[in-house]
């Protein structure tokens, strides 16, 4: 390259000053200044995510213990945000150069979020889980052998009857096995790393009228927003820290409890209230938790109130369903009160509302992208022609790899549009309800499927086909899309390039695929499967038993199970045209679709009371009063997390479990 040529200029400029605006100086569209952003942040953001990966993999996987990742704003990464904070307090002390600014501590925040969302429990540990779980289970009595022979591919998964037991008892350097995990390693990081572009082009179509038109809130950025900005001086309000010690002082008590039992415990984990119903029909209940959490305390106090009573009234609706049925005797009707198929329902119902309320934009791309119509996106993260060729491209590998696993072209085609559709759905609950967590853990395509057409429909290829997807398809946990779109809001609130976020977005997710098929299988290699990661083989007894019970015991086409699914839908269209009918109407859909969900069996109660609180606060005080509360709310969730992961962090250094504040 010449000295002075025009592109050394420009790589020496980005070297020297960041990232420049989005615009260029002379550009027309050129409104307001934007942040530029140093490298620094990315470069320290990319060392940490392999040591976030093994913290992971200790603390999910070999331990089953706090769940970091399951958590819509991870526990994780708001603990190194908070230490990053208290290095900046010093570091101002001796250079201000030293600190990380507002801007570098959102971009360490936004990478790690989105590696650890990759890496996470429902994400890459399941997939780990199932990668040798057929191999290694295998019996003669369940003849799993003989019976998935042929029909899973064997490079997407470990064959290898020396690896798989190294990797269950322990004891071996993963170096010695590595090539035996090379190929399918390779393959799912193409896999992921294809389907996280495809969301993300999904993300870049329907940002702006989310975001600017709706003005939905994205609640859950609003703590890392509170904890990285001086201007809100939220670590010298007293409530916060009032907040941060309730939260506190009870998970340090009972941390010792755990080593030492004869120091109290403060019973935060509640009750069982199904144990204490024994005659029917009370006792169909079944498991119904009273639990005091307090980061979800926090957490739904940011909630829209309709949201959260909604959530906690259906639930309670859903129990009265169980009640009815041991009443009349439909809980003898297999699947019954059918809770998973109500939601996917209404998650698809979801999905359809918004993309119709969105049609007049996605009209106009659509109008710009094949007929060259001019239309203003250049403020986008990607230009909308480039985003829909992404969506087309993106898709048709997929497509491919369904293929080349040995699924039929309609069933991976529809397998996907479903799997899009749950995307966008849980993509819009998340930014305008801001849900401590969606664990929709019944909820599946793959389910859904079997249950509209049978089994006998699909052949075992096509079944076999569809299992290695649960891990992605299980429990809904660690979505990309709800990242991606928190990301892109992120760098609207701050002012940084969207351009930018997009291609930090695009390197975690790489970095955190990369590092997550390098450490996990590392970790697992030298402390054993067998030893601990229980939650880790669930997901592949999961996957592989009902597998085993698709192929040995045929299902015919489930038509309750269908009209439940279509009343799920329905019940959204009826409440969504009732809360646009009437201003006052309480009941949110997405409240009705968490509701059905399995993850809401363990803070339904901390909703409720969350909500409560927050009723009490604005009716007697006013918005004035609520948004001075919320120092505390805020308080409550780092106390809890930085609590939380503290125990985590001294699991790693002591290698034994420790006190676990949710799992």
């Amino acid at each position: 390259m010449q000295v002075g040529h025009p592109l050394e200029r420009a790589v020496s400029s980005i070297l020297k000053n960041g990232f420049p605006n989005s615009y260029s100086e002379g550009s027309p569209h050129k409104r307001l200044p934007w942040q530029r952003i140093s490298w620094k942040p990315v470069f320290f953001a990319i060392v940490i995510i392999p040591f976030n990966t093994y913290w992971i993999a200790l603390t999910e996987m070999v331990w089953s213990s706090l769940h970091f990742t399951a958590a819509s704003l991870p526990l994780n990464v708001i603990f190194i945000l908070f230490c990053l904070i208290g290095y900046n307090a010093v570091a101002r002390r001796i250079s201000p150069k030293l600190a990380f600014t507002q801007e570098d501590l959102l971009v360490i925040y936004l990478i790690l979020a989105t590696a650890s969302a990759v890496t996470g429990y429902d994400s890459l540990v399941g997939l780990t889980g199932i990668l040798p779980h057929a191999t290694w289970f295998a019996t003669p009595e369940n003849d799993w052998a003989n019976m998935f022979s042929g029909y899973l591919p064997t490079w997407l998964i470990i064959t290898d009857r020396e690896a798989v037991q190294s990797f269950y008892v322990g004891q071996v350097d993963f170096f010695t096995q590595w090539h035996h995990w090379l190929i399918p390693g390779l393959s799912w990081t193409g896999f992921v790393f294809v389907m996280a572009l495809l969301l993300m082009c999904l993300t870049v179509l329907v940002r702006r009228p989310w975001t600017q038109q709706e003005k939905l809130t994205y609640p859950i950025i609003q703590l890392p927003l509170e904890m990285t900005d001086p201007k809100t001086h939220l670590f010298s309000n007293p409530l916060f820290w009032i907040g941060f010690a309730v939260a506190a002082i009870v998970d340090v008590v009972n941390g010792l409890n755990f080593l030492y039992p004869e120091v109290p415990y403060i019973p935060v984990r509640g009750i069982q209230l199904g144990r204490h119903l024994t005659e029917k029909p009370w006792n169909a209940i079944g498991w119904t938790p009273i639990r005091f959490r307090f980061f979800m305390i926090g957490m739904t106090y940011l909630l829209p109130l309709n949201f959260s009573v909604s959530c906690w009234f259906f639930y309670v609706c859903r129990k009265i369903l169980r009640i009815v049925g041991s009443i009349t005797g439909w809980s003898n009707i297999s699947g019954y009160p059918f809770t998973g198929q109500q939601s996917m329902g209404a998650l698809l119902g979801i999905c359809i509302v918004v993309l119709f309320a969105v049609h007049r934009h996605l009209k106009s791309v659509w109008i710009q992208v094949f007929q060259n119509a001019e239309l203003d996106d250049i403020r986008e993260p990607l230009r909308y022609r480039t985003a829909v060729v992404g969506i087309m491209v993106c898709g048709f590998l997929l497509i491919l790899f369904g293929i080349w696993m040995g699924l039929s072209f309609w069933v991976v085609v529809i397998f996907f549009l479903l799997f899009l559709m749950m995307s966008v759905a849980m993509a819009r609950i998340r930014a305008e309800s801001g849900v401590p967590e969606h664990d929709l853990h019944l909820v599946s395509p793959q389910d859904s499927l079997v249950s509209l057409l049978g089994t006998r429909f699909f052949g075992p290829r096509n079944l076999a086909g569809l299992s290695l997807f649960v891990w992605f398809s299980r429990r809904k946990r660690n979505y990309l899309m709800p990242h991606q779109l928190e990301g892109f809001k992120i760098a609207e609130r701050r002012r940084f390039s969207s351009g930018f976020v997009l291609w930090l977005l695009i390197l975690a997710t790489f970095m955190g695929t990369c590092s997550g098929f390098i450490v996990f299988p590392r970790v697992l290699y030298h402390y054993g499967a067998e030893a601990g990661a229980v939650g880790m083989m669930d997901v592949g007894w999961d996957t592989f038993n009902r597998l085993s019970a698709w192929l040995q015991y045929p299902r015919p086409p489930d038509w309750i199970a269908n009209s439940f699914l279509l009343a799920g839908m329905l019940m959204t269209f009826i409440l969504t045209f009732l809360r646009h009918k009437f201003l006052w109407f309480p009941f949110h859909p997405a409240g009705y679709a968490l509701a059905n969900g399995f993850g809401i069996d363990d803070y339904w109660f901390t909703i409720f009371l969350a909500s409560l609180i927050k009723w009490v606060v604005l009716s007697q005080g006013g918005a004035r009063a609520y948004r001075r509360s919320l120092s505390f709310f805020f308080g409550l969730i780092v106390g809890d997390y930085i609590l939380a992961c503290s125990w985590a962090l001294l699991s790693v250094i002591l290698n034994r479990p420790m006190y676990t504040v949710w799992r």
